[in-house]
């Protein structure tokens, strides 16, 4: 089946609270460019981009026109067969771009997925249909994120991640807080998006050690790039240290393991350009002995339900972190995986699932 055309989808998603961190501020809505792949007798299959400037150096607007330019002209005219060279064209067509790259692959996966008849974590060796997510609690006062992770607790939730990155004694409280909100049993998972230095990670992260706080794991503590910093901080201390924005490519996977830097490598389709990147980080950790995190940014249940068949799929995933449409007030997305409180069930029809997309609220 040939490939006819891509069609660009950009939408902006209301979120049900406002989403704050370090590296992002606040942010009440999430700019999500969804990627229609037409082929055959005109079915489609879709993809999603998701544009993160201060990670990938993306907006919404420059992948519009990658995707409207030279990743069209990788794909269209192309068999949805040639999976693994219609891949190879798309990551070979542009430097970096992970969200826009990403957003074709996924839809090129969709689309053969689809003509197999298949669901998307068949197509990748995958048979765990139902996987587990934690959740993100964003900044906020101690008293907030202590009875945002209260609610969370009392919705089924057992892994918690809490954003920090800001003044160590104030993120000190914040986590003492919603320790004694939640109790013992939940496991407690730091962010700190790249916002302490090496020295105050450590100092952080050491008083949390010693004031019994049962931390799972701290994840980039310091700036992405610094791998000597991120080493400093794991030398250090005694909580796993996880490296997320440091991994963008299989490369900065290699340089964090040679400089036995981090813990655990954190992987998201939308930084990595799609499913095979990530599958390459993935078996790039379970070589070097390292644990392996799939996670998302702000994204609808395209490019979630991608990550988690990649999760079903490959064992060496030790953490799963796949909470972004959960965050959503309303997702323009028809179908795709679906929650049960921390339950994520993956879809058993043919590749993602999704059907279409509902129309845009009208101002």
């Amino acid at each position: 089946m040939l490939i006819h055309d891509l069609v660009v989808h950009p939408r902006r998603v209301p979120l049900r609270v406002p989403y704050r961190s370090v590296v992002r501020g606040t942010v009440r809505e999430a700019r999500v460019t969804l990627v229609e792949l037409v082929y055959g007798d005109g079915r489609s299959a879709w993809g999603e981009a998701v544009s993160m400037p201060a990670v990938t150096g993306e907006t919404p607007e420059s992948a519009a026109a990658l995707l409207h330019g030279p990743l069209r002209e990788a794909v269209v005219g192309r068999r949805v067969e040639d999976l693994g060279e219609n891949c190879a064209r798309v990551d070979r067509c542009t430097a970096g771009n992970g969200g826009a790259k990403a957003g074709v692959e996924i839809a090129l996966h969709d689309a053969f997925a689809q003509m197999l008849e298949i669901p998307v974590f068949r197509l990748l060796g995958g048979s765990q249909k139902e996987l587990e997510t934690g959740i993100t609690v964003g900044l906020g006062t101690a008293d907030e994120m202590a009875e945002r992770a209260h609610g969370l607790v009392a919705d089924g939730f057992t892994a918690l991640k809490l954003k920090v990155g800001h003044a160590v004694e104030l993120d000190v409280r914040r986590v003492e807080a919603v320790r004694q909100a939640v109790g013992p049993g939940i496991r407690l998972r730091l962010d700190a998006n790249q916002g302490w230095t090496a020295k105050e990670a450590v100092r952080a992260v050491r008083r949390l050690e010693d004031g019994g706080a049962d931390i799972e794991l701290i994840e980039q503590p310091v700036a992405a790039r610094d791998l000597g910093a991120l080493r400093f901080v794991r030398e250090r201390v005694a909580t796993p240290v996880v490296a997320d924005e440091s991994v963008l490519t299989a490369r900065d996977a290699l340089e964090v393991v040679r400089h036995e830097a981090a813990d655990v490598l954190s992987v998201k389709l939308q930084e990595c350009g799609g499913i095979r990147n990530v599958l390459r980080i993935i078996s790039i950790a379970e070589a070097a002995g390292l644990g392996c995190m799939v996670g998302c940014s702000l994204e609808t249940e395209i490019s979630v339900t991608a990550a988690a068949s990649v999760v079903s799929a490959r064992s060496a995933v030790t953490y799963v972190d796949l909470d972004a449409p959960l965050w959503l007030g309303a997702s323009p997305v028809r179908g795709g995986a679906t929650y049960r409180g921390p339950a994520l069930d993956l879809p058993t029809g043919p590749g993602l699932g999704v059907s279409g997309l509902l129309p845009p609220p009208q101002n």
